[in-house]
């Protein structure tokens, strides 16, 4: 039996591809339940304390937002704040009111788990 190299290339492209659609699908859902989970725990009205931190005016909380990307190889979700003084909350007082990390690293594992369960037959 004489192996024909072009579909094979061709079958293995378009399973790549499917499992990177997969993956992509993924980083959409991990993203948007990773901003539930911040909006559910710190809310976005004035002078409402939250989890993260006691809101001023609230436009941190209001425009947190998170997304998936595809760049090249590299596919994944991400979160970030709306505000130039998102870094301030991240970093200042040796974290004391970071968010993201927090939820990324509650999110991190689950994703990877459910990435590795598309290459398992």
């Amino acid at each position: 039996m004489k192996l024909n190299m072009g579909n094979i290339q061709k079958r293995i492209k378009s399973i790549y591809e499917i499992r990177a659609a997969q993956i992509y699908g993924l980083s959409l859902q991990y993203a948007a339940m990773a901003l539930n989970y911040f909006h559910s725990q710190q809310s976005a009205r004035p002078a409402e304390k939250g989890e993260f931190w006691h809101n001023q005016t609230a436009q941190a909380a209001a425009r947190m937002f998170s997304d998936a990307f595809r760049d090249g190889n590299s596919i994944g979700w991400f979160m970030s704040h709306g505000v130039d003084y998102g870094v301030y909350l991240e970093l200042a007082n040796d974290r004391a009111h970071e968010s993201i990390r927090p939820i990324v690293q509650r999110y991190a594992g689950r994703f990877i788990r459910d990435v590795k369960a598309l290459y398992v037959d």
